[in-house]
């Protein structure tokens, strides 16, 4: 544990809440025998914890985990973001007995787009590398090829898109489906290539991994302008590949870690939350070589658009 993290015994009443920081950070509920029990996050850890105990009192899984609740550790972020990153990873790598335990698929495929040499994309099966550079956007996390396949074929079910242009239906001329008035004709010339793969594009990019758009590692700088007692005013976040590897409380810190072998896996959920926080500006961009600033390419790709 790091030194913004509080120690609260839970077995003395009327303590507890009191010393409950009200301010955002990650918090861990142990038993007796020091098991973890429970990991939460939240913007104001006192009120998350107040809602735990009002649960706890009707009976059930909270009543179950509030009874069994010996200590509580809080550990404090300069922010939502931090204590989203670290709650997520925290419930994977630490296995807390009432959080749900989180699915891991040993091998994923992944929707690679090529383009045909009639214009129109094709949408291919690829193994999805979970270390490695993320070069190209790629579409969603599947267990197996199959599952591709049948997601591409339900994408052109329900959207009217045509499996023969997308090299999923052998043949020459119109399709099957187009006769079926299934299919809005991109095979019979009805369709150019631009509108079919919009209408493809805008379905797949739900479910889009985008392709890494910096030169290396990103520190996220994470700030609040007014800490409370024990609170970290600013935090680093380190991230490549959109891989989460860590948060600190200095840039020397997230540097010095570049020195040490990093493999981190991708997970899609950092993913999403890293994505989020930068394109949305909540975090400062720095180089975590040089410490430079960077300018943030996904705002200003969202100030650009139409």
């Amino acid at each position: 544990m790091t030194e913004t993290t509080q120690h609260i015994d839970f077995s003395r009443a009327g303590e507890p809440l009191d010393a409950l920081p009200r301010c955002s950070g990650v918090y861990r509920f142990f038993d007796d025998d020091g098991s973890l029990l429970y990991v939460g996050k939240s913007v104001d850890i006192h009120s998350r914890v107040t809602q735990h105990l009002n649960e706890g009192r009707k009976p059930g899984r909270h009543q179950r985990l509030i009874s069994q609740v010996a200590r509580i550790d809080c550990q404090l972020t300069a922010g939502e973001i931090g204590a989203l990153l670290i709650e997520n990873a925290a419930i994977k790598s630490e296995v807390p007995l009432f959080n749900r335990r989180q699915r891991r698929l040993r091998s994923l495929w992944t929707i690679q787009l090529q383009p045909g040499t009639d214009g129109f994309l094709k949408p291919v099966a690829i193994d999805f590398a979970p270390i490695g550079a993320r070069e190209t956007d790629t579409y969603g996390l599947f267990a197996s090829k199959h599952r591709i396949t049948t997601t591409i074929h339900n994408l052109a079910r329900d959207h009217a898109l045509c499996l023969r242009v997308m090299g999923l239906d052998k043949g020459k001329g119109a399709c099957f489906q187009h006769q079926l008035g299934r299919c809005d004709g991109a095979c019979a010339g009805q369709e150019s290539s631009h509108s079919h793969n919009a209408r493809l594009l805008d379905q797949l990019n739900r479910q889009r991994i985008a392709a890494w758009p910096f030169d290396g590692p990103l520190l996220l700088a994470e700030q609040t302008i007014h800490p409370l007692e024990h609170q970290p005013a600013r935090q680093f976040h380190l991230v490549d590949q959109w891989a989460w590897h860590g948060c600190f409380e200095s840039q020397e810190d997230a540097t010095s870690a570049l020195s040490r072998p990093i493999a981190t896996a991708f997970d899609r959920d950092a993913y999403r939350l890293i994505y989020s926080a930068i394109c949305r500006g909540r975090v400062e961009l720095q180089d975590a070589v040089t410490q430079q600033p960077l300018v943030n390419p996904l705002v200003a790709e969202r100030q650009a658009a139409p």
